[in-house]
């Protein structure tokens, strides 16, 4: 597999757009550094920004082993996929 440079373009802009959307860690970021200041509050800026770069990676690099390790797991996690997207529509429209 190869990387063109208008591919790396889409992924730093997806993961531009992920990084600038409000979650659970930029909830307690405000909350510690409105208590507490700076001082309080860059640690866990700097924890939040290890673990989103770590955790992705870890987790590409892990499918990709067992994708490359089983044959025929890519074609059960696309079943499984599918699934879970049917039963998130099935969910969707129960509650409309």
């Amino acid at each position: 597999m190869t990387l063109q440079a208008s591919d790396l373009a889409l992924y730093a802009i997806a993961l531009l757009i992920l990084f600038l959307t409000p979650g659970p860690v930029w909830v307690a970021l405000l909350a510690r550094a409105i208590a507490g200041g700076f001082q309080a509050a860059w640690p866990l800026a700097l924890g939040g920004a290890l673990g989103d770069a770590i955790w992705p990676t870890l987790a590409i690099l892990g499918v990709s082993w067992v994708v490359n390790e089983i044959d025929g797991i890519i074609a059960i996690l696309r079943y499984v996929a599918a699934m879970v997207f049917l039963v998130m529509g099935l969910l969707l429209n129960l509650k409309a």
